[in-house]
């Protein structure tokens, strides 16, 4: 797969909790920081960027008007008590250019162009109305745009006809069998996800063998917040000989752990290198030390220069041709991880994950093992002080 064009830089101040970012994309970003730090309204605003003509002509198709007012759009997009972030002092820059909220909302095109970032948002699981995608209709005008946004693209997925003569997953042809294994061996277990008519309405099922068929209310938490996410993948890894969704350039994932074990935050991370693959370019926000886990050992094979045999045994999947390559590709990529918090003057570049760094935020991974250091810490000293 051939490499990515130079990744732009975005630069916000005052923009919400963030007092200052300068945001430098690689291959793969990730941003990790407390609750509230602003990831997810960076992330948004970068959607902002990219897609504004795409946002206005869709707000516009589903009946908005905004009347060129900055407040409303910024509330309309961003979500409900949201028409205040962007103020007087705010700065954004994008490409080396100055953007102002007034010029997003001022935008007159009638014709909705379209979107080259596709956006995987945190609220994922409520995309799902009693088992089947909703509608952009279907939610308040105070509900953020990239999730309305995100489950049209999975609505409009499904009546495309995804699952009428089979199992949506486990489906050949539809991500690797290496990826199938740990999705099934993390997530699935022995159930298929399947589609059928309850009455006259489609929802969204788990079945295992001639079993009753488990309705999306008593699945698991995890397997609620991932089926939403593997049909957004779906859309970005069309069946067949097309490698990628035409027109999308950048893909956006909050938050890929929520709900999942361990096991399972390593299949989404695989699925993840597939996306790079693929020749995306991957945005994530994380919670979960497990992936900034995953990052700094990547980034040890890169430096250490081993081979893609190596990253498969961190990923523990085989060792079969399609692998190897999606491994081999992962090491030369370019990953950015930066940290972000609202008592912080501005973000911080950690992307080397190095745990001699002078940066307390670079060695306890942005705050993620933060209080499994401190509890080996205490417990050395209890024992330490109580022989």
């Amino acid at each position: 797969m051939s490499r990515k064009a130079a990744a732009p830089r975005l630069k916000v101040s005052s923009l919400g909790p963030i007092q200052s970012a300068d945001i430098e994309f690689g291959d793969l970003t990730v941003l990790v920081g407390p609750q509230a730090s602003g990831k997810s309204v960076l992330l948004q605003t970068l959607k902002l960027m990219l897609d504004h003509r795409s946002i206005s002509g869709t707000l516009r198709r589903e009946g908005y008007d905004w009347q060129g007012k900055a407040e409303s759009f910024a509330e309309l997009f961003y979500g409900e008590g949201m028409e205040h972030l962007w103020t007087v002092d705010t700065q954004v820059n994008w490409k080396g250019e100055d953007i102002t909220l007034d010029s997003l909302a001022a935008n007159k095109v009638r014709t909705e162009a379209k979107a080259s970032l596709f956006y995987i948002p945190a609220h994922r699981v409520v995309t799902l109305k009693n088992g089947w995608p909703r509608h952009f209709g279907d939610y308040s005008p105070g509900d953020p745009y990239v999730v309305q946004d995100f489950s049209e693209r999975l609505r409009m997925l499904m009546e495309t006809g995804l699952g009428r003569t089979g199992a949506i997953f486990p489906q050949a042809g539809r991500l690797t069998e290496a990826t199938r294994t740990l999705l099934k061996r993390g997530i699935f277990g022995d159930f298929e996800l399947r589609q059928e008519l309850n009455g006259l309405q489609k929802r969204l099922v788990l079945q295992r063998g001639d079993e009753k068929p488990l309705p999306f209310i008593v699945w698991s938490a995890g397997q609620r917040e991932f089926s939403p996410l593997l049909l957004g993948l779906y859309h970005l890894m069309p069946a067949g000989k097309v490698s990628r969704r035409q027109g999308i350039d950048w893909v956006v994932l909050e938050e890929p752990e929520m709900g999942l074990h361990p096991r399972a935050i390593t299949a989404v991370l695989f699925l993840m290198l597939e996306l790079l693959h693929r020749g995306y370019r991957v945005c994530l926000s994380t919670h979960s030390p497990h992936v900034l886990d995953l990052l700094w050992a990547l980034r040890v094979l890169m430096e250490k220069k081993a081979g893609p045999e190596w990253v498969l045994k961190l990923f523990d999947v085989g060792n079969q041709s399609k692998n190897r390559e999606i491994a081999a590709g992962i090491l030369k990529q370019a990953i950015k991880v930066h940290y972000l918090d609202r008592e912080e003057p501005a973000s911080l570049d950690i992307s080397r994950l190095d745990p001699e760094s002078d940066s307390i935020h670079e060695t306890n991974w942005g705050g993620l093992t933060e209080f499994s250091g401190r509890a080996s810490d205490v417990i050395a000293e209890f024992v330490a002080n109580h022989p």
